[in-house]
């Protein structure tokens, strides 16, 4: 019998979230809609299985690579929308077939939605000062605090959908554009704690939810006590 309130399956991760696209991919395509094919026959499935299942590992390849390459952390965002991509076209494949009922939804692998709620791109963070580390080697960036009512989080039972911190840097940030390098992924707001300068850099930092990526930081200048 179909749950009296409107559930349905939902995404709740964006395409530059690359490890909780793989994550879920992974669910989906393991425990979800590719194994339950009683409920989601095979003849049905918008995404063939061996097309689905190499991109996923086309992807968890290139986020064990991304770290420190740039051209690999190119290659790993393009994977991760390629996925995202397949992700919707199965998401909206797997709502009628689910019909609402929560059972359903788990077995096609994705989350279940919770109340409808606005959610909106994370506002441009603020850098409030950036520090030495406890541990040597290795830095500290604090961000000034926002009022909750500001803040775009999308609120779920799972606890999905909290924003979570890019952080990048730059040896100059006199051309456009300017080189950026990653130096820290899908972390919280208070764990903004990186390693690896050699000399004068820029920061910024970005935060990304389930509705997206929201705009940068202002480059802030810090220079390691090397």
């Amino acid at each position: 019998m179909a749950s009296t309130r409107k559930f349905n399956p939902v995404i709740h991760c964006a395409p530059e979230e690359p490890q909780a696209v793989y994550n879920l991919a992974n669910r989906v395509l393991t425990q979800g809609i590719y194994s339950n094919n009683t409920l989601f026959p095979v003849a049905g499935i918008p995404v063939a299985a061996n097309i689905f299942t190499a991109a996923i590992l086309k992807l968890s390849n290139l986020i064990s690579q991304a770290k420190g390459n740039t051209n690999v952390i190119t290659a790993r965002d393009e994977q991760s929308i390629l996925v995202h991509g397949y992700l919707n076209e199965l998401c909206v494949y797997a709502i009628p077939i689910c019909n609402h009922d929560k059972v359903n939804i788990s077995a096609s692998g994705f989350d279940a939605s919770d109340q409808p709620v606005t959610t909106v791109v994370p506002p441009m963070p603020v850098i409030k000062k950036v520090t030495e580390g406890k541990e040597a080697g290795t830095y500290k960036v604090d961000l000034q605090r926002a009022a909750k009512k500001k803040l775009g989080v999308l609120k779920t039972t799972q606890g999905k959908g909290h924003t979570r911190y890019t952080v990048q840097t730059a040896t100059s940030i006199a051309t456009v554009p300017v080189a950026w390098t990653t130096v820290l992924e899908g972390a919280a707001s208070t764990r903004l704690i990186f390693s690896g300068l050699t000399g004068k850099v820029w920061v910024h930092v970005y935060g990304i939810n389930a509705a997206g990526k929201g705009q940068p930081s202002v480059p802030f200048p810090f220079t390691p006590q090397l």
